[in-house]
This record gives structure tokens, sequence and C-alpha cells, in this order.
């Protein structure tokens, strides 16, 4: 009673068979089931609110936290089950835990090629595929014994080499025929583009030669079209004129002026006669 998890124990008073055994407390349940928690210095139960980094508890999303019954890390009576590990073994071996009949060979051992070398302190150049776990199978009757050993990942072989070099070699032509691709589509959006440009600028040259045709046919069908209008409104003018003249406002001295040279012709051809009497007289 009253001790810790992680603490080595004597086992010598359980029984003389466990004399000279160590024992370390990794941990335990209670009656009803709630597990030892290790930092929680409590002999009985305690609620607490977790939050999954202690363990106990993993939450479903991050940031969610839950309360839940926890047993302390103290030993009491109310514990049904202590987990234990044995530090060092005594003189005798226990029955079905430590003799040879219950020892069992180890054949799961690391698979990974660095593991292995970390495992065995192997060097790069050394061959990892002998120092596997390797397993031996009895064959049926007239045949060999079989030798079963786990794929080492990750090993690099002469194969594996000579595939990494085929697909560099593919991924080098790639990159190789992208950027030829690349290079001739800007080329090509290049032409494309002084091509519109010439084709906007041959545009905007026929646009403006059209307006200034325009313009120009435009000038002289106004011209044209001026011209019998100054002639009409011309004519319209002297009509009235001539119209006028019978008008007595206009010219009342033109009517006097023939009356005038009608009086005065009878004087001079009066005078004329006269004229012709006496030099016919003289005669």
């Amino acid at each position: 009673m009253d001790k810790r998890m992680s603490e080595e124990v004597p086992a010598d008073s359980l029984g003389d068979e466990f004399a000279g055994y160590v024992f370390k407390i990794t941990g335990g349940y209670d009656k009803q089931g709630f597990a030892m928690m290790q930092g929680v210095m409590l002999n009985h139960r305690a609620r607490l609110l977790l939050d999954g980094r202690t363990g106990m508890y993993t939450p479903k999303r991050p940031g969610c936290r839950k309360r839940k019954s926890v047993r302390g890390c103290i030993l009491s009576s109310d514990l049904s089950c202590i987990n234990v590990i044995i530090v060092k073994r005594g003189p005798a071996d226990l029955p079905k835990l430590t003799d040879a009949a219950s020892e069992r060979k180890n054949i799961r051992g690391p698979k990974r090629a660095s593991n292995i070398r970390k495992a065995w302190g192997l060097a790069k150049k050394d061959d990892v595929r002998e120092y596997v776990m390797k397993k031996t199978k009895s064959g049926k009757e007239g045949k060999k014994d079989r030798i079963k050993s786990p794929k080492i990942q990750r090993l690099i072989t002469p194969v594996v080499r000579r595939r990494r070099a085929v697909v560099m070699k593919e991924k080098r032509k790639s990159q190789a025929k992208t950027k030829k691709e690349a290079a001739d589509y800007a080329n090509l959006l290049k032409q494309i583009r002084a091509q519109q440009r010439v084709s906007l600028l041959s545009k905007r040259r026929e646009e403006k030669k059209s307006k200034v045709s325009t313009a120009t046919a435009t000038k002289t069908t106004e011209k044209k079209a001026e011209k019998p209008k100054e002639t009409k409104p011309a004519t319209t003018t002297q009509k009235p004129a001539t119209t006028q003249k019978p008008a007595t406002t206009q010219k009342p001295a033109t009517t006097q002026k023939p009356v005038e040279t009608k009086k005065s012709e009878p004087s001079k051809r009066l005078k004329v006669v006269k004229q012709d009497k006496t030099k016919a007289g003289k005669k």
C-alpha cells in the first residue's frame, strides 16, 4: 500500500518463489474499472477536465475537453488489478512466465532498412538482408525446410537504382518537352499578336481612308446641291423686280420722262419744218 506508479518494489513478500525478483508498478484498475493516471497524487478517484494531451481521453476535434473520473497514482485497497513488469529476475524461474517452455523466440524484428542498421549498428555498405529476423518452417516429407523472412522496406538494390534512373530520365525528358512547348507557344502568341496588330493598323487606316472619301463625297454632293439652289433664288429675285416696274411707287419719274420727250419731239419737228420752209422760201 501507499506505493506509487513507476516505483520499483521487491516481490519477496509475495512468496518464496518470487524471492530475488523486483517488480515495477506500471498501472492498475479499481473495482469499478477506472484506470490509474500518472501525476494525480491521490489514492482515490477524482473527476478531471481532460483535453487529450495527458491521455485517458481522445477528443473528436481539436479544442474539445471532457470531465472524466480517474483513479490516482497511489495504490490503495480499492484496486482490483495491478500491472507490473519484471525489472530483476530471481534465481528460480516462474512457471509459465520466465521458464524456457514459455519463452517465445522473437521473430518480429525491424523491417525497414534504416531501423535494421540502427538495431545492428551497420554501415550503409553492409548487406541488410542477412540481419533480418528469419523463421524456419519444416517442409513436407522429402522436401527441404523453408526459411521465411519479411520483406525489407526501403531497401536500395541495383534494380531500384535502375528504376529510379529510368524515372528520372523520363522526368527530364518531360521537363525539356514542356519547356520547348512553352517556348513554341510563346513564339506563336507573339506572331498572332503581331498579326493582330498589323490587321488593326490596316483596319484603322482603311477606316480613316473611308472617312476621308466619305467626307470628300459629301462635300462634292453639297456643292452640287448648292449650285441650283443659288440660281433659283436669283431668278425669283429678278422676276419680282420686273413685276415691280409697273408699280407706281418705283417708276413715277419714268412715266413723266416720255411725256416730256413727246412734248419736245413735236417742237423739234416744228423747228425742222420751219427751217425747211425758210430754206424753200429762199430758194
